[in-house]
């Protein structure tokens, strides 16, 4: 199956791979520096079961002044953006590997089994129940009455938010061996976008599931199966009419999301995510280098290289800093002018793998312990 595959490449990768001899690179030493800014927690809220043994990475979702959680466990929560208090917990009793979801009046999570479930966003109450083809490891996309999911066995599913009656899917043919996630979907518009193990980005039409166009990101290169590995795991961002994705040892590319027409492309190699401003798009790559690259032609801004091999999650742009977390527990605040540490703070002992949120001056940021809090920097 290719879900054991994709396990077994993961440790593959995670290792590294030279020849017959595994080598691990050690994780840089955090040097110290004097921090421009200082931390502060707002609050901090139990989030539920530890994920640390999982591996899962369960973000949680913001919507309407919400965040909204999951365990691997199937309980979900939300609370308060303003002070963290808990406005409901539900438990869906089932195993979640496919994150959370929230729009359209909906939170949505997706089971170890495939099972989409939809609750109530307003009380957690559960409104429908449907079925994937098979296993999701990254959160849906809610927008415009539908909610598309991605399955490792390289199918857009789509369903009506009404009642979770399918309404189309799109498949493609997967390769044998692949990174252990999942692009999640993106929804712009009346488009359906989103990264497959195959290297390619495609966009479908969203009511219908029609293909619009696709492009690869990355051409399957070496002489083995992991050498060809190729996959789009980092969701693609929009900025105007522009599309931005990247792929595993492979590049990042812009295109124009209508058309699908090539706009630049520079070699990279991440699977993490992506995120931007109005100048520049920010990643960190599989060395764990956080790097910055003009939007508009693709040159390179800025390559911070402290932070190599502490397995960073993707960045997050918010009021002039880019905000990554690590396998310890801390959370790097970097300028985004050239790269530069301004402040650091450690949520606690589990890694920090998912993608923090950003609303306003407030960074939302949880670990694999179970751990959310909001964060807030002020000037010294």
């Amino acid at each position: 199956m290719k879900t054991t595959a994709a396990i077994l490449t993961f440790l593959v990768f995670l290792s590294g791979c030279g020849g017959s001899k595994v080598v691990r690179e050690e994780p840089a030493k955090l040097l110290d520096f004097v921090p421009e800014m200082r931390v502060k927690q707002l609050w901090t809220a139990d989030s539920g079961a530890s994920a640390a043994k999982s591996a899962v990475v369960l973000t949680p979702a913001l919507y309407d002044n919400v965040v909204y959680t999951c365990d691997p466990e199937g309980r979900v929560r939300a609370f308060s953006t303003n002070n963290g208090r808990e406005l409901w917990e539900t438990h869906v009793d089932r195993p979640v590997t496919g994150g959370i979801a929230a729009g359209d009046g909906l939170v949505v999570v997706i089971t170890k089994k495939g099972e989409v479930i939809a609750l109530d966003r307003k009380d957690g109450k559960q409104r429908w129940t449907s079925r994937l083809s098979s296993q999701s490891l990254a959160p849906a996309a809610v927008a415009s009455g539908v909610v598309v999911a991605q399955s490792v066995d390289g199918k857009l599913t789509a369903l009506s938010t009404a009642d979770g009656k399918r309404l189309w899917r799109y498949e493609r043919t997967e390769p044998p061996l692949s990174l252990y996630g999942t692009a999640s979907p993106v929804i712009v518009a009346d488009a359906v976008l989103s990264g497959f193990a195959s290297g390619k980005v495609v966009a479908v039409q969203l009511q219908s599931g029609k293909l619009l166009w696709e492009l690869p990101v990355a051409q399957p290169q070496g002489r083995n199966e992991v050498e060809r590995l190729v996959d789009v795991d980092a969701s693609p961002v929009i900025v105007g009419s522009v599309l931005y994705a990247a792929s595993y040892q492979g590049k990042i590319i812009a295109l124009d999301a209508q058309s699908g027409r090539l706009l630049w492309s520079r070699e990279v190699s991440t699977f993490t995510g992506l995120d931007t401003d109005l100048k520049n798009i920010y990643l960190t790559d599989d060395r764990g280098n956080v790097l910055a690259f003009d939007l508009r032609t693709g040159a390179s801004v800025w390559k911070q290289e402290q932070l190599r091999a502490r397995q960073l999650n993707a960045p997050r742009y918010m009021d002039g800093l880019v905000a990554v977390g690590d396998f310890e527990g801390y959370v790097h605040w970097l300028s985004s002018d050239d790269g530069h540490f301004v402040a650091r703070y450690r949520l606690g002992s589990g890694a920090v793998q998912s993608q923090a949120l950003a609303d306003n001056d407030k960074l939302y940021v949880s670990n694999q312990s179970g751990n959310l809090a909001a964060l807030q920097l002020i000037k010294n």
